[in-house]
């Protein structure tokens, strides 16, 4: 009787099924990774609601009646344009709820918060766009570069104040940084865009003229805004 001829086509062909269906296990297995990766690092972004937090919430049912402490009837702003606007640009594409709302952060909401910030603790002064915060001098702020830049912005100082409260409520941490430019700038930063200043004098043979943030409650400020 001949002997049977190996089946080895069907067979080797057999073999490549569980090869592409490892591929496909690897992929998905990536892509779970990094979905866990990803839900791991959302919860770490939110402050935990110590005792300290939960007083703070139980006090104030809105953040927005957090009181703020004033230098010249203006809350100082002791983190500069840069800054700021990085941190109002987190807000946007964290893609969190503005407190105590289900509401996730927009420019126009942002907008509108600044807004009711305004009407609850009086206008300010400001150089440029004085008509107050608006969904315009935000979108404006938000392009500017620069440490300064938009400085004289309503959206860069009522951005600070919701910020401040927002980082009350949560309980966030002061940074080095705002630690060191509270002793510093006592009475805040002035508030400016070095690019809206007038013309810069210099003498031949001077020093290279630059811009650096002054405080409210330096000799510059008082000079400047106060005569």
């Amino acid at each position: 009787m001949p002997k049977a001829r190996a089946l080895t086509t069907k067979d080797d062909n057999a073999r490549v099924s569980p090869y592409s269906k490892s591929k496909t296990s690897k992929s998905t297995t990536s892509k779970s990774n990094a979905d866990k990766e990803n839900a791991d690092a959302k919860p770490s972004s939110k402050p935990k609601l110590t005792k300290a937090v939960a007083e703070i919430q139980s006090q104030y049912s809105d953040f927005r009646d957090i009181p703020l402490d004033e230098f010249d009837d203006e809350v100082p702003c002791y983190d500069d344009a840069s800054v700021v606007r990085r941190k109002l640009n987190k807000l946007l594409t964290d893609k969190q709820n503005i407190p105590g709302t289900n509401k996730k952060w927009t420019q126009a909401g942002m907008a509108k918060e600044m807004e009711v910030l305004e009407s609850r603790m009086g206008a300010v002064e400001c150089h440029r766009n004085s008509t107050g915060p608006s969904p315009r001098s935000l979108g404006t702020f938000l392009k500017k570069k620069g440490k300064m830049g938009g400085g004289d912005s309503p959206a860069y100082y009522w951005g600070y104040v919701l910020l401040e409260k927002l980082r009350i409520w949560e309980g966030g941490k002061k940074s080095k940084a705002r630690e060191e430019a509270e002793i510093e700038f006592s009475g805040g930063l002035v508030r400016e865009d070095p690019k809206n200043l007038g013309p810069v004098i210099v003498f031949k043979g001077g020093p290279t003229p630059y811009w650096e943030p002054h405080g409210r409650d330096s000799l510059y400020y008082r000079l400047h805004h106060l005569s």
